[in-house]
């Protein structure tokens, strides 16, 4: 019988976490996906009926579907949103989003709100990343360049299964890290209070205050040039699964990530944090808000996330 992996880390780790956990988290999705995932293909102007005036540019938080952030928020809003989902080498959201409004692609006249969704263990990184003497354009023939596809899903995870079997045996470091925690945080049969994180979740002790600073000013400029044209720009910041934890874990001498704190306060910029909201679902008591075998927040994120930025478009 082969196990059943299941889950990012569970496939990482070549970990059984069992099919009951995923068919009850699975059971609690919304039915029906009304989230609009978008292909650019070309350098005509986007433009979907029918959706509300909101794009999202993400990585793997927001390409969750059915459970992600993005499906709640169109469900709360009554109207679909748009999320943009392509990959050109050397690109991420941020220079992808200078790059569609430089080839004209998106303006207020098509969408009056983009929401830059970002883990936090990449977001200085890539924040420091941003070159803003560089005209980002999209290609005109986007024929060269690798798009999403759907069909590559089921080969690319066989590989990924592989790959990790292969490196665990040869004894290569395990990419996943576990620890105790104080309280019931998983509605898992025997691992309610364990946890599994990325050990990329600890790269926050690899930031200065250096990078920190350029981070938060090269977000300034960001926000400045969606502003030039006229886009209200929402910095979704998602948290890592070890920062939202790392209150509840049993050894309390694990480092705490506060690298990420002062972002929300930089004046004039809409910066969304997770973490304190996610972390406050687990104070409370609320169990599964990250799957335990994932390094994702589940639905119950997803929705919590979605009425905090209800709150901020509707108060806007």
């Amino acid at each position: 019988m082969t196990p059943h992996f299941t889950g990012d880390i569970g496939s990482l780790i070549q970990f059984p976490f069992g099919k009951k956990y995923d068919q009850y988290i699975f059971g609690k999705y919304l039915p029906n996906y009304l989230t609009v995932d978008t292909l650019v293909v070309s350098n005509d102007k986007l433009h979907i009926a029918n959706t509300a005036k909101i794009l999202t540019i993400g990585d793997s938080f927001s390409n969750q579907k059915l459970y992600g952030y993005q499906n709640y928020l169109s469900h709360l809003l009554g109207n679909r949103i748009q999320n943009i989902r392509f990959k050109i080498d050397n690109y991420n959201q941020f220079n992808t989003g200078i790059g569609l409004l430089n080839s004209g692609i998106i303006d207020s006249s098509n969408y009056q709100t983009v929401i830059l969704q970002i883990g936090d263990r990449d977001a200085i990184e890539r924040l420091c990343a941003i070159d803003f003497d560089i005209l980002y354009e999209v290609p005109k023939d986007m024929d060269k360049y690798y798009l999403f596809d759907p069909t590559t899903i089921k080969r690319n995870y066989d590989l990924f299964d592989f790959y990790a079997f292969i490196r665990l045996r040869l004894g290569f470091e395990n990419p996943a890290y576990q620890h105790h925690l104080k309280q019931d945080c998983f509605t898992h049969p025997y691992l309610s209070r364990k946890l599994f994180h990325y050990k990329f979740d600890m790269y926050f002790q690899n930031a200065s205050q250096t990078d920190i600073e350029k981070a938060k000013t090269n977000l300034i400029m960001l926000n400045r040039k969606f502003s030039e044209h006229g886009i209200k720009m929402i910095f979704l910041l998602s948290a890592d699964k070890y920062d939202v934890y790392r209150p509840f874990m049993t050894d309390d001498s694990f480092p705490v990530d506060t690298t990420t704190e002062s972002f929300s306060k930089i004046p004039d910029v809409c910066v969304i944090d997770t973490k304190p909201i996610l972390q406050e679902m687990v104070r409370s008591g609320e169990q599964d808000v990250y799957m335990l075998h994932d390094t994702h927040w589940s639905y119950k994120g997803s929705e919590a996330v979605a009425r905090e930025l209800l709150n901020y478009i509707k108060n806007e």
